[in-house]
């Protein structure tokens, strides 16, 4: 199992430029982040290499892909997104799809996300890059409510529709919990669209054994299928964490 660790949750107030030595000192191997068009890529790219460290995702705002009327720009987005992934050696883009638009049904927003996905295919495979849209949780986090996709099942299914191996889910434990439970059958279950995991304590998106969630179980869980791609580490540690990243590296990582 190949774990990456999120530069931004992880060491709030501290630049990615700062986390990433101090990830190298605990042994990781993978970094992911949300924003990458306000950081100096090279730089990253740069101290990746010197490091020898991959980054495992990045994040593709595409808001617009809600409605047909966005779409040109929602691709245009893509694209950028998909160079910074390649520049940065990146297989996969996690898609926060956006939020409710006003005067639009579900099935109208549903219908053209599962249209820009399909418009953004060719994009994709230029690139050769993954696309995973994240279902998040839009009862505890309220700066979510709105969200559009808020469980998984639904991701699923608009993958399913889309039904091509560029396009997939983020997986996200914390999310899929508060929403859905039953996280560890439901990922069995979906495990061929899934193109990237993440993982955080519930309730409180903190440390990840001190909340209702066995993350010892879920990583077994995920050892045992054909799953390949990166597992990150997302949580807003109460307390300084790198000791417990060690712990969780030294335990889960398999390379």
């Amino acid at each position: 199992m190949k774990l990456s660790y999120n530069t931004e949750t992880l060491f709030d107030g501290r630049s990615i430029y700062e986390a990433l030595p101090i990830l190298h000192d605990m042994g990781a191997k993978a970094i992911e982040f949300w924003s990458w068009a306000d950081k100096d890529l090279q730089r990253i790219k740069d101290m990746c290499q010197e490091f020898r460290m991959d980054v495992a995702s990045i994040v593709l705002l595409t808001e617009t892909m809600l409605e047909p009327e966005g779409r040109t720009e929602a691709l245009e987005e893509v694209e950028r997104a998909a160079e910074a992934a390649v520049f940065l050696g990146a297989p996969t883009m996690v898609q926060s799809v956006g939020f409710e638009v006003e005067g639009k049904s579900r099935n109208e927003m549903r219908e053209s996300l599962i249209e820009g996905l399909k418009a953004a295919v060719p994009l994709l495979e230029k690139h050769n890059v993954t696309v995973a849209i994240e279902p998040m949780n839009t009862i505890r986090d309220k700066e979510l409510s709105g969200y559009f996709l808020n469980k998984s099942e639904e991701a699923f299914q608009i993958v399913e529709e889309v039904d091509h191996p560029l396009v997939k889910v983020c997986y996200d434990f914390y999310h899929v919990q508060i929403m859905e439970g039953n996280v560890i059958a439901r990922m069995q279950n979906w495990i061929h669209r899934i193109g990237h995991i993440q993982a955080a304590g519930v309730p409180g998106r903190n440390e990840l054994f001190a909340g209702e969630l066995n993350y010892d179980r879920i990583f077994d869980a995920i050892k045992q299928t054909n799953y390949d791609g990166y597992v990150g580490i997302e949580y807003f540690p109460t307390h300084d964490p790198i000791g417990d990243l060690k712990e969780i590296h030294g335990k889960h990582h398999t390379g």
